[in-house]
């Protein structure tokens, strides 16, 4: 965790409200956040215009989501067939890598052949 980052999200003059707090005192800060955490959840539910608008972007990205999944379908069983030929070479970060060539082998910069 980046705690710079974590604060950079904290509205303003909140870390010298809670920096004198005890222990007892932190903790009710966590369930107040958890309890306002889920009125946002229960309000964003009950928001029809967003509703509306998460069932219009899934029905724009869903050709895609769908041509994506062709796609990585297609990777996975030619990666299936070059392992099951013996041709997928071992030893690189990942099964991407071990097709290309691009990666760190063995903790060593490599070329492919």
């Amino acid at each position: 965790m980046d705690i710079k980052k974590v604060i950079a999200k904290l509205p303003t003059g909140y870390l010298d409200d809670v920096a004198s707090m005890d222990g007892a005192k932190l903790r009710g800060e966590i369930i107040k956040a958890e309890s306002n955490i889920r009125e946002i959840l229960k309000e964003m539910a009950a928001d029809e215009k967003l509703t509306g608008a998460k069932e219009l972007v899934k029905d724009f990205v869903g050709g895609y989501n769908e041509a994506k999944k062709a796609q990585r379908a297609k990777i996975d069983y030619l990666l299936h067939l070059l392992e099951e030929r013996g041709e997928l070479e071992s030893g690189y970060e990942s099964e991407a890598d071990a097709v290309t060539g691009s990666s760190k082998k063995f903790g060593k910069k490599s070329k492919a052949a």
